[in-house]
């Protein structure tokens, strides 16, 4: 009984002031029982196991029979940890419970991949295939629907996600919400609400229950004839989104925003993210772990917003962290630098007002010796996985093997090329390169002709890579967007 009661308290369930009253009530009587303020609801993640109709998967008090998957490369794969965050498998139930009742979702969130890791993580759990698309301002109908082609002086109508995951019981994952313009998604209303949409090539999309139906009065063939085809049963749709106005987009329309059932997806509780940080930094003091999240912490308070600064990426905080594993006579400030470099992107009022909160936690003027100096050494390794190599980089006088990414070709040895004259600190550059590419994706930021070109591609010969220019613009997003794979955006 105590369990439904503290359900009565969850988001949507009561009234503001109701609610409030429920929670001091509930406090007063758990505070007279043993452990009663430590005490909150928990939801343990079951693994699946064979029952009589098949496999299922438990979330707490909700469960999911899983479906074979009629083409396992679309479902996501190594999303999900062994044992996820408590705050992380609430979402997951609540996704479920939202799944078992046919209902679309919408994740809003601040800016991040910790949405797109829920959605992902929720569709790996219960196997099934995906259809993703990026949103942005250049999406049109025909991104959704249908695309004309001709193949051998013949049009045809390609069947795009949305109609895909329609037909074939797939999940539409549609990222980036805020970014598409008011006349692109309201095509989306009738396939949200009712399950039907009319299609270029003459086809109508009907809903499961309504096909079933006419299929009781009419045959197949009949159906097929008047091209009416039947929406799955297990079509959903998850949108992920950010919350504007505080932050710059086109805000959804009251009729679409209606069509979902919506979930705050917010950075991960102190807690959670602390553990997640103890477990990648072994070789980091915890005291120095709870300073680093504190500060970040702080930097995402809705203090920080007021004073303009941009929030802090908590979801590189776990890269950082094990760049400091790996490096722990490196200074923690110069890894925030690399995260979160506010003296380039900040002005006077700003810097001062990072470096106010660097002071407070004790994280400021500390370590500036103990920098990457410069790579002695790369090794070439293969196995099964791929390729990668061992890079071992001078600090502070001692030498640091690391392993890292590499590419296809040959590596380069430092200071191999002829062409390119390394200076101290183009080395310590690079040392700082290979560093971050251990865990992640890198951002050169510089003026014109401070060199980013050259150090680029110092770095891709350094590691055995191939070079693919792109020239950005504004306008270019649509061509990378639309070839985007998700798995690959974790």
């Amino acid at each position: 009984m105590q369990s439904r009661l503290l359900l009565l308290g969850a988001p949507g369930g009561l009234g503001d002031v109701a609610s409030r009253r429920v929670r001091l009530l509930l406090r007063q009587v758990l505070r007279g029982r043993p452990g009663g303020d430590q005490q909150r609801l928990e939801v343990r993640l079951l693994h699946s196991g064979a029952t009589d109709s098949g496999e299922t998967v438990s979330i707490g008090d909700v469960s999911y029979k899983l479906k074979t998957p009629k083409n396992p490369e679309l479902v996501p794969q190594n999303y999900i940890s062994d044992s996820p965050a408590q705050s992380i498998v609430q979402h997951l139930r609540w996704l479920m419970q939202k799944d078992l009742l046919g209902q679309d979702v919408f994740l809003i969130g601040p800016p991040g991949p910790l949405r797109r890791s829920v959605a992902m993580q929720y569709l790996e759990l219960t196997k099934r295939e995906v259809e993703y698309i990026a949103l942005s301002r250049d999406t049109t109908e025909t991104d959704l629907k249908q695309r004309r082609e001709i193949r051998a002086g013949t049009a045809f109508y390609i069947d795009q996600c949305a109609v895909r995951a329609a037909t074939e019981g797939r999940t539409l994952v549609l990222e980036g919400l805020e970014k598409a313009e008011r006349n692109v998604l309201p095509v989306l209303n009738n396939l949200l609400e009712n399950r039907e949409m009319q299609l270029e090539d003459g086809r109508f999309l009907m809903s499961a229950e309504r096909y079933d139906k006419l299929l009781q009065d009419h045959t197949k063939e009949e159906l097929d004839a008047w091209k009416i085809v039947r929406v799955s049963e297990n079509f959903r749709v998850i949108a992920l989104g950010l919350p504007v106005p505080r932050y710059s987009g086109n805000p959804l329309d009251p009729p679409l925003r209606s069509r979902f059932q919506a979930r705050d997806i917010y950075f991960l509780p102190f807690q959670d993210q602390l553990k997640l940080l103890y477990s990648v930094g072994a070789n980091v003091s915890a005291e120095k772990i709870s300073q680093l999240l504190s500060f970040a912490t702080t930097l995402c308070s809705q203090e920080s917003s007021t004073l303009g600064l941009p929030d802090f990426p908590l979801d590189s905080l776990p890269e950082a962290v094990q760049i400091l594993d790996s490096f722990p006579m490196m200074s923690i400030e110069h890894a925030l630098q690399w995260v979160y470099p506010y003296t380039l992107l900040l002005g006077h009022e700003g810097k001062m007002a990072v470096e106010g909160v660097l002071k407070r936690f004790e994280l400021q003027g500390s370590g500036h010796s103990l920098l990457p100096k410069e790579i002695v050494r790369v090794e070439r390794m293969t196995d099964s996985h791929g390729s990668y190599a061992h890079v071992t980089i001078r600090v502070a006088g001692k030498e640091v093997t690391i392993k890292v990414p590499a590419g296809t070709r040959a590596v380069n040895q430092p200071c191999a090329p002829d062409h390119f004259i390394q200076t101290v600190s183009h080395k310590q550059l690079l040392a700082e390169m290979v560093q971050s590419h251990m865990v992640k994706d890198i951002c050169l930021i510089g003026g014109k002709g401070c060199g980013k070109t050259v150090i680029a591609k110092n770095f891709a010969a350094l590691l055995g890579y191939s070079i693919e220019p792109i020239m950005l613009y504004q306008e270019h997003f649509r061509g990378l967007a639309q070839y985007e794979d998700p798995s690959r955006s974790k």
